[in-house]
């Protein structure tokens, strides 16, 4: 990083410039905005900056020698909850032997250095050091904060780690007598992070089967072998080379489990997104007229007019989708031939400064990751004399683009440059070069995830954009919608932005129309949910049904797919659940509680309801209006002219939910039911306020309160006829008493209502299913009476079913009971039934006098009354 005062380049992690004295910016921990060293709350987020004399900690750039991350330390949104995480276990191998040999002075201090080495590894890659463990160190990433490839930053990580060691080894090995290695196992998994602990040791940490496989998957591993679980596997295979070790039996886990030992990064990673692979592809849809204005603009810069456009939108929105299509057309037409494109992309982890226009110059001088430092300066060197800069002037700007690359000063001429002397030289040196470029064609320069560029690349590319607008170049950025604009702010050239809206249900249906064939090619009842599920997000769309077709739940069947039960639910693919996940990290801690709650509410939820359970009422329209700046929620128009909210995306709704630990979920569940109670009464007379007040209480440790006005929810929509709505109710209902683990009087009559309406609508399988439960509890208790009923009903099921013989069988038994039975309307209603089937086999004799026999037990009946 650089100094604020006088530019010096210095350590991340310093409170003051060791050349001017000038104190350095805070960093902000929710949004990492810097902040001047007075402000208290940060000016973007809100967010309260504490005493933060020292400055938030820097990812990447601290030395080796940097010390570790005591592992009690509280990192920032540290509270307990749920999420995917990849823990990294790292073993020094044959520690105990060498313990046994080595004086413990000198194992102490090993010991600190190989913790100091692994340390920096972990925080280079951005992720949070758990605890030391004798020679051992456990590493997350993913908690206490989430980034989108936290997966990739862990194998990232544990690839450096081994590096570090064999350098520790050439330092160490004479002087123990023994080689050093390291052997490492990752696993990707759930956990519940939070304190563990007691009293003074309470620390963060995880918690989880994730855990203990990541540790036995670190003990299986040889020395430098780094063994990775299947999850982890899944995610990282496009950027990641692997030897498959096959299924392994793991101690003390049941089953065998997929390992793969990781043998280093691919020189050419795959694309992480699209289906390409799974040979499934589709046309760009839905961004016509934004592609339209791209090239409108491309057109007048090659009438001379510079033009800068912005792709704003959220990940997985499309951006470097249009980016491709637009380029695509751009070669297809001939209008705009002898353009020179150069493309990059900015880094997550990189904290290289200039790192964008490094990538630019990569590519414009076909530069390989594995060039050596004077073949890069070389292919400078013949870039420029091929634009026509004289050897001299050559001379002058190698040294300048060889400290963008990282290169070094090798000629020395930079050495007495003061910091700020040299950023202005380094813009200047572009400017020229660009300048020479655009004399002999248009240029346009691509640069992709704006959102994560170094503050010296956003400079040079203000000044470009400012000092070159009226000649023939185009600047394509693409950012997110957090990310601040006002850093290319010029009145020069023209700034288009363009936002990339969420696919409309139309167009979402059209791009599953593309990728499977309109009609037939995929089940209507999982096309529709994924579009409701997606939030007209073709990542997520892309990724929900890369999950289903990778779980088994969507299956090719010619040139059909075939819909198993396993894909009625739609889940979050674990990518989509990292990168939404990062975004709620990135909230104030106060705002993320708002939305939390707001989550147990639902993806529609009522502001009024939100004041009754929010834990600080006095923070909550700052947190609302917060929320909707981020483009968590939105307004939703409602009845009664109240503030109503809805989430932005369902899969947004559900990360947040999902992230809260299921006591907490439990908590606001009841709290939530309560205020509805008071506003709505204890029976609410509309069934969606019944349906949502049950559900609340059903999820609340009220759960047979909530199951009971289910029940009634299920009364009142199987008396409109509304049978599938009645049969979700009761299934609902039955569920929740089910997991409750107390028999519950209401669990059989739920059982046998459901049966009725399933038997009604042909689902005969499930009928008996339930019909089987309530007969196997009533030939328990002796219930003659009910017993005999269900054996009517079955031996009906049964007959609509064709399968007459065992019928006739359950009847005659129901007949029998009802010998020693008291139930004579039940008695009345199995004469009717056996009286209609004779009749519908033709004797219509006998069919009356049933009917006859059974009009006569009703009229006993009602003698007797």
């Amino acid at each position: 990083m650089n100094c604020g005062g006088c530019g010096f380049e210095i350590r991340a992690g310093f409170a003051f410039c060791p050349k001017c004295g000038v104190r350095q910016p805070i960093v902000c921990s929710s949004c990492a905005l810097p902040c001047q060293p007075d402000f208290a709350f940060c000016p973007r987020c809100g967010t309260g900056l504490g005493s933060a004399a020292a400055p938030a900690r820097q990812q990447a750039s601290g030395p080796a020698s940097s010390p570790p991350l005591p592992a009690s330390a509280a990192p920032p949104h540290a509270d307990a909850d749920r999420r995917t995480v990849t823990v990294l276990f790292a073993d020094l191998s044959g520690f105990t032997a060498l313990s046994e040999r080595v004086d413990p002075e000198v194992m102490q201090t090993l010991q600190n250095s190989l913790f100091e080495e692994l340390t920096a590894a972990v925080e280079a890659a951005g992720g949070f050091v758990d605890k030391f463990l004798g020679d051992a160190l456990l590493a997350l990433f993913g908690a206490p904060r989430a980034h989108e490839d936290d997966p990739e930053r862990a194998l990232r990580a544990a690839l450096e780690m081994l590096e570090r060691v064999a350098a520790l080894d050439r330092h160490w090995r004479a002087r123990i007598g023994a080689p050093l290695s390291l052997h490492l196992g990752i696993n990707t998994g759930p956990v519940v992070t939070g304190g563990l602990g007691a009293g003074s040791a309470k620390s963060y940490s995880v918690t989880g089967d994730t855990v203990n496989t990541a540790q036995r998957l670190q003990s299986l591993a040889k020395p430098g072998e780094i063994l990775v679980g299947p999850a982890t596997h899944r995610l990282t295979r496009h950027a990641f080379a692997f030897d498959a070790l096959g299924e392994i039996a793991l101690k003390g886990k049941t089953g065998n489990v997929p390992v793969h030992r990781l043998s280093g990064s691919l020189e050419s990673p795959r694309e992480a997104r699209g289906l390409e692979a799974l040979g499934l592809n589709a046309r760009l849809i839905g961004r016509e007229a934004e592609l339209v204005r791209m090239l409108d603009c491309l057109e007048r810069v090659f009438a001379g007019t510079a033009h800068v456009v912005r792709l704003i939108g959220d990940a997985g929105i499309g951006k470097s989708r249009l980016v491709r299509e637009f380029l695509a057309r751009v070669e297809d037409e001939r209008r705009f031939d002898g353009l020179v494109v150069r493309r990059a992309a900015c880094l997550q982890l990189s904290t290289q400064s200039y790192g964008a226009l490094s990538a630019i110059l990569r590519s414009a001088y076909d530069m390989a990751p594995g060039d050596p430092p004077a073949v890069m300066r070389a292919k400078l060197g013949t870039g420029f004399a091929a634009l026509g800069i004289a050897a001299d002037e050559v001379a002058r700007l190698t040294p300048l683009f060889g400290f963008v690359l990282g290169l070094g000063d090798a000629s020395g001429s930079l050495e007495h440059v003061e910091p700020e002397q040299l950023k202005r030289q380094i813009q200047h040196a572009v400017r020229i070069v660009l300048e020479r470029r655009l004399a002999h064609a248009p240029m346009m320069l691509i640069v992709e995830d704006l959102h994560w560029a170094d503050a010296a690349s956003l400079e040079t590319l203000r000044l470009l954009a400012e000092r070159l607008d009226r000649t023939r170049l185009m600047i394509v950025l693409t950012h997110r919608p957090a990310f601040d604009a006002g850093a290319l702010a010029t009145s020069r050239t023209s700034h288009v932005a363009i936002r990339l809206p969420p696919l409309s249900a139309p167009s979402s249906r059209e791009l599953l129309d593309a990728l499977f064939g309109a009609g037939g090619g995929l089940p209507e009842e999982l096309r529709a949910r994924i579009i409701e599920r997606a939030g007209g997000n073709p990542l997520f769309i892309e990724e929900i049904v890369r999950t289903l077709i990778e779980n088994g739940g969507l299956v090719r069947d010619g040139a059909a797919w075939r819909m198993l039960a396993s894909a009625r639910t739609v889940e979050i693919p674990p990518g989509i659940q990292a990168l939404l996940l990062a975004r709620v990290d990135r909230l104030p801690r106060a705002a993320r509680q708002v939305a939390q709650e707001a989550a147990v509410i639902g993806p529609i939820f009522d502001g009024k309801v939100l004041r009754c359970v929010a834990s600080d009422p006095a923070e909550l329209p700052h947190a609302l209006d917060l929320l909707c700046d981020a483009e968590f929620i939105d307004e939703a128009p409602g009845p009664g002219g109240g503030p109503r909210f809805r989430f932005t995306q369902a899969l947004l709704h559900d990360a947040i939910y999902q992230n809260l630990l299921v006591q907490r979920r439990t908590e606001l569940h009841g709290r939530i039911a309560q205020a509805l109670e008071a506003q709505w009464g204890a029976r609410p007379d509309r069934l969606e306020d019944l349906v949502a007040l049950g559900h609340h209480f059903c999820l609340s440790e009220a759960k047979a309160r909530g199951a009971r006005l289910l029940t009634i929810a299920g009364d009142q929509a199987r008396s409109t006829h509304a049978n599938d709505d009645a049969i979700r109710h009761y299934q609902t209902a039955l569920e929740t008493l089910l997991a409750a683990g107390e028999r519950d009087p209401d669990e059989l009559v739920l059982h046998e209502r459901i049966a009725d309406l399933c038997r009604m609508s042909g689902r005969r399988d499930i009928a008996r299913k339930h019909y089987e439960a309530v007969l196997d509890s009533h030939r328990g208790t002796g219930e003659r009476g009910a017993e005999a009923r269900i054996l009517r009903k079955m031996s009906g099921l049964l007959w609509d079913a064709g399968k007459r013989e065992h019928a006739e069988s359950l009847a005659a038994e129901a007949q029998t009971l009802h010998q020693t039975a008291d139930a004579p309307i039940e008695y009345a209603h199995l004469l009717q039934e056996l009286g209609r089937r004779i009749f519908r086999a033709g004797d219509h004799a006998t069919a009356a006098e049933f009917a006859d026999r059974a009009l006569a037990v009703v009229e006993g009946i009602t003698a007797g009354m």
